[in-house]
């Protein structure tokens, strides 16, 4: 069973660095290392948090680039 209101909690959190006027690159090394932890205790809905900071989605991205993949529909148009 999931941690939904982990992404809560995580928006919490970029709020807070963003606020605090934390550096682009503090942030992304703050959220890779935050980001596990978080799933280690099932948080399973970290996508939500993707477009709240850049810095997220890069970290989150890194971690975990086939999430970002995009899919391929086996639609070719014709």
């Amino acid at each position: 069973m999931g941690w939904a209101s982990g992404s809560e909690v995580m928006s919490e959190f970029i709020s807070a660095l963003n606020n605090e006027g934390v550096s682009y690159g503090q942030r992304e090394r703050v959220y890779k290392a935050i980001i596990p932890v978080m799933q280690d205790r099932d948080w399973d809905t970290e996508m939500e948090c993707v477009g709240e900071d850049k810095a997220y989605d890069a970290a989150l991205k890194e971690l975990h680039p086939d999430w970002f993949e995009e899919k391929d529909d086996g639609d070719d148009g014709d």
